[in-house]
């Protein structure tokens, strides 16, 4: 079931239709846009907003494509150790007459 919320972006609302099991996590990813939003318009008060959100837009993806990179890896390197340990276990029970 949907539900309206509102969340809050550089002192602007916005309101916005979720599935009520993805509100907490709509409301942290509002939270996070308006963080790194705050964060830049600190250090460059002169740029307007939509610099603002374009400069965070690019911060967050870069970390996404950066996440995703390093998960590739990291589950590459998990499915590499459990061949070498299928392997290992069916040596090892050929070994022993089991299989």
């Amino acid at each position: 079931m949907q539900k309206s919320i509102r969340v809050q972006i550089l002192g602007k609302d916005y309101p916005l239709r979720v599935h009520e099991e993805d509100e907490e996590v709509m409301r942290e990813v509002a939270h996070t846009v308006d963080s790194r939003m705050q964060a830049f318009k600190l250090k460059h008060p002169e740029q307007p907003d939509l610099v603002a959100a374009v400069i965070a837009a690019l911060a967050l993806a870069e970390e996404v494509i950066s996440t995703r990179q390093t998960s590739s890896i990291v589950f590459q390197a998990m499915d590499r150790e459990m061949q070498l340990m299928d392997r290992e276990l069916v040596d090892a029970l050929s070994a022993s007459g089991t299989t």
